[in-house]
């Protein structure tokens, strides 16, 4: 494969050496916007495997070859800017490769796909179908499920992964032209801090993975300590392995671990699904982690946060979901981006019993003006749905003065 090779008029370069990537970057210091995309490979394996790193300044595109170049500070310093822009599509997973390798903040951040959703091109838009709306191209997608750590990589398949950065940076240049025209620059305040925040990156808590085992409110106390114990040990093991944590031992077997406590190999022969090499392997350590359930205090056995369903008078909301409906229907995008379900209830739950809305995500930012406002006002009585003389929902405020020491007092002022 030639190191560097021409595709229409942009420049396109595949990167293989220390030196090349130097050279690269030390064009691309002074840029003020970067589009980036990773490829990797995580079917069984705990992190991801990098196969390959793309950029684009908007002029000159490189394809960076993490396996054969053996120092990739020169780009990670790009990315560690905080004078340059960058641009992902579905931003999450490149930035959890990117959060690794820098271990530090990575700001500022663009993401496409939650830029698409509040100009209401759709909630989840596809990379492929954002750029057959604003440059009417189909990608070719028949790399889809390429080993991007296997080597030699094709000229095509470089040519292929190199189209992410090369056609994401006049999409990101379109949707700042469409956010301007909506007047809604600013509704993306705040909609990049969780993809800015380093701690939403950070390797899992250990003392808290039993969260994720279904069933485990079925245990005991001191069951419940035994699989906290045990699903340390498999994250750990999990990453000193690198691969996935049910590839050691699956949920249903940790969980029957913790009810039967087996003491010895012999017991650990009799658990459903825990694998004889397995057994061979880490019968110490499994016995240990069972052990050391046993043996914790019953005042230091970790709690269960309470399970709590808020359930709302009926019909609140689904009448603040058709209010929702009809805003998104005026702001053209979808009703999930304005308020799930999930929001909804929340915020219908602060209301019912008093708590603070003022941080509420429903109430912060631009979604404030644009349904927060209207929800506090349904549920002060302030608001009402109709149906209209077009057949359709309509909304509209109740000219009342039975609300109006409410009015005055409202968090709206």
């Amino acid at each position: 494969i030639p190191t560097s090779f021409y595709h229409d008029r942009d420049y396109l370069m595949y990167l293989t050496t220390d030196q090349g990537l130097v050279d690269f970057c030390d064009h691309l210091n002074s840029s003020p916007v970067l589009a980036i995309d990773t490829e990797f490979v995580r079917e069984r394996t705990y992190y991801h495997k990098l196969g390959l790193i793309q950029v684009s300044d908007g002029i000159h595109c490189a394809a960076i070859d993490p396996i054969h170049i053996s120092n990739l500070e020169p780009f990670l310093n790009l990315v560690r800017n905080q004078n340059t822009v960058k641009v992902f599509h579905a931003a999450r997973q490149d930035l959890e490769i990117l959060h690794r390798l820098c271990d530090g903040v990575i700001q500022p951040v663009f993401d496409t796909q939650i830029a698409a959703s509040v100009v209401g091109w759709g909630s989840q838009i596809s990379f492929a179908k954002i750029v057959n709306k604003v440059l009417g191209k189909k990608i070719d997608k028949s790399e889809t499920y390429t080993d991007w750590c296997r080597r030699p990589l094709s000229e095509r398949q470089i040519e292929y992964a190199l189209d992410d950065v090369r056609l994401l940076f006049p999409v990101y240049e379109n949707l700042k032209k469409v956010l301007k025209r909506l007047n809604r620059e600013e509704w993306l305040q705040g909609e990049f801090i969780p993809l800015e925040d380093p701690d939403n990156f950070k390797a899992p808590n250990l003392e808290k993975l039993y969260m994720r085992i279904k069933n485990i409110r079925t245990l005991a106390p001191k069951n419940f300590a035994i699989i906290c114990e045990l699903a340390q040990w498999r994250e750990k093991e999990a990453q000193v392995r690198d691969c996935l944590a049910k590839n050691i031992v699956r949920d249903e077997s940790l969980l029957e671990l913790a009810r039967k406590a087996p003491i010895d190999s012999e017991g650990l022969s009799r658990i459903r699904g825990l694998h004889k090499n397995e057994i061979t392997r880490s019968k110490k350590n499994i016995l240990a982690a069972i052990q050391r359930g046993l043996n914790l205090p019953l005042d230091q056995i970790p709690k269960l946060p309470e399970f709590e369903i808020y359930k709302a008078p009926p019909g609140i909301e689904e009448m603040l979901s058709a209010l929702v409906q009809i805003r998104a229907e005026k702001l053209k995008i979808e009703p999930s981006v304005l308020a799930d379900r999930k929001k909804i209830n929340d915020f219908v739950k602060c209301f019912d019993q008093k708590l603070s809305l003022e941080n509420h995500p429903l109430f912060c930012g631009w979604r404030k003006q644009a349904i927060g406002n209207q929800l506090y006002l349904a549920l002060t009585g302030e608001m009402a749905l109709a149906i209209g003389k077009n057949g359709k929902l309509v909304n509209f405020s109740v000219d009342s003065n039975l609300n109006k020491s409410t009015r005055e007092d409202s968090p709206l002022k």
